[in-house]
């Protein structure tokens, strides 16, 4: 046929409906698309001008948060029968609307304000909270986003902030509604209540065979063993990727001598003070201290208790009256102090206790600073290694043969549900961000190429999906003892409606409260 047909082509007559048909397709297919096809505006407000591109990013964004509510991956189909074209396509005029306004309005964010902002997201810090540009191109490599359109979206929603905040800044809320509101607030109500659960049935009902039966056949559905998924998983961390073996005694004490200044616990005082409304009251009680008397008996003088003139434990800067902050920290142990002009009177105070000024040595945290040096130092490395897997991946490698290579650990869960737990019930743990990972992995099947995820601030996760165990019904003899116990919470929860019932009949028939519930439950059960 191939032959017949590469022959029936060379004749001049085939040659020529050959040129016609591409005559026409030049005139109507392609001119089509040169004239119509190079404009790549979605929508246009303005000089505001949203790009297929712009659309195609948004869309697809919202695909994947619809397909993670759904637990599996939705067809563009399915996803436009849920109106989701339309719902971007709405977002996107609306966001466009917003800009026109704010480039009329000349509104603007200036860089380095905007730096600001993008520096303070923490999926684009580091360990210690610190802008990590790896981090930033990392996050945005996985999306597909290059950096220059990311700070370009930054700045169009911080400007609509703007706008936003203006528009809606000094609206007042109506009257009626700050009534209700303070009704609701501050309406207060007395009642009285009981509450009737299963002890109020004495003698729990035992379910037959038959009602074990019917009430199985009636709830299958809450009866099903999850679908279980065998997953690869590979991750690095900083900690997991840390040496602290290999941080040195000097690191350590330049690290220290860096922080020392932080290091410092100040001097701390207890503190006892007599303040008086009067000068006259206060020399009185200077007299009185200088004659003998204790400080104790002053105060109960003044109708005070230790309580009531205890400032506790304190350092300098908790005392808020500066006179008697100078004076309590130059006074001499257990003495009473001269008469101080304080902020609220005349006061005299007593210094019963000092904790010295002291600065943390580095025995007492040399393991921690050793622990936070070899986790900054994994930083670079986390980077490295990130970078070194994706080449890995890039290749077509699966997740076992890049941990092989590159002698990393890798863990298999034999089977896994939604939930993160295994057959036996038992969670799941020591995975980085495994609530994440299990989203991403219960909508993809074997061999789909998956994202990286990240692990918090400090690391990345890699999965593949092995193999998928679909849901299904459980047997009555697998899950007998389940169904009987679930029938007599049923059947419990029946009974105690009936005594709810009943008890609101009869209190609202005129009954008194306290005997209903004395003559319908059990004594110790209310």
């Amino acid at each position: 046929m191939l032959e017949l047909l590469r022959n029936a082509s060379t004749g001049w007559l085939a040659k020529g409906l050959i040129a016609l048909l591409v005559l026409s397709f030049a005139v109507w297919g392609i001119s089509g698309s040169l004239f119509f096809g190079l404009g790549t505006a979605v929508v246009k407000v303005g000089e505001t001008v949203v790009t297929q591109n712009d659309l195609r990013f948004a869309y697809e964004n919202q695909l994947a948060r619809l397909s993670q509510r759904f637990g599996r991956r939705l067809s563009q189909q399915e996803a436009d029968a849920l109106g989701l074209r339309q719902s971007v396509l709405s977002q996107l005029v609306s966001g466009a609307v917003l800009d026109e306004y704010s480039r009329k309005m000349q509104l603007g964010i200036s860089d380095k304000n905007l730096a600001k902002e993008i520096a303070s997201i923490p999926a684009f810090q580091d360990l210690n909270g610190n802008f990590s540009r790896a981090s930033l191109q990392s996050a945005l490599r996985r999306i597909g986003l290059s950096e220059d359109d990311y700070v370009e979206d930054s700045r169009k929603s911080a400007i609509r902030t703007q706008f936003e905040t203006s528009a809606v800044g000094e609206i007042a809320a109506p009257k009626a509604f700050v009534e209700a509101f303070q009704t609701f607030q501050n309406q207060t109500r007395t009642f009285e209540y009981v509450m009737i659960g299963a002890e109020a049935i004495e003698d729990k009902p035992t379910p037959s065979s038959d009602q074990v039966q019917s009430y199985y056949d009636e709830n299958k559905s809450s009866f099903m063993a999850p679908e279980y998924r065998k997953l690869n998983i590979l991750s690095i961390t900083a900690s997991t990727l840390a040496e602290p073996d290999q941080v040195s005694q000097s690191e350590i004490e330049e690290e220290y001598e860096h922080r020392k200044a932080n290091l410092v616990t100040p001097e701390k005082r207890r503190i006892e003070q007599l303040v008086f409304t009067n000068q006259d009251e206060a020399k009185t009680a200077a007299q009185s201290l200088q004659q003998g008397k204790s400080f104790e008996e002053v105060a109960t003088a003044s109708g005070k208790n230790l309580e009531d003139i205890s400032l506790g434990l304190v350092d300098k800067t908790a005392l808020p009256d500066k006179a008697v902050a100078e004076a309590a920290f130059a006074a001499t142990l257990n003495k009473p102090s001269d008469i101080i002009e304080g902020v609220f009177g005349p006061v005299i105070i007593r210094v019963t206790a000092i904790e010295r000024e002291k600065t943390t040595p580095l025995s007492d945290i040399q393991d921690e600073l050793r622990t936070e040096i070899a986790n900054r130092q994994a930083e670079d490395q986390l980077y490295q290694m990130f970078e070194a897997v994706e080449d890995e991946r890039g290749a077509g490698e699966t997740i076992a043969a890049i941990a092989k290579t590159l002698k990393l650990d890798l863990q298999t869960l034999e089977a896994v549900d939604r939930s993160g737990k295994d057959k036996a019930g038992n969670t799941i743990e020591n995975i980085p961000n495994i609530s994440e990972l299990l989203r991403n992995a219960f909508v993809s099947e074997p061999g789909d190429d998956t994202q990286a995820i990240e692990a918090d601030k400090e690391g990345f996760v890699w999965y593949e999906v092995i193999d998928v165990t679909p849901e299904r019904q459980k047997t009555l003899d697998e899950v007998r003892e389940e169904v009987e116990a679930a029938w007599t919470v049923a059947e419990v929860s029946k009974l105690v409606g009936e005594i709810a019932k009943d008890i609101s009949v009869r209190i609202q028939a005129g009954a008194d409260f306290n005997e209903v519930l004395s003559e319908t439950l059990p004594t110790d059960s209310f």
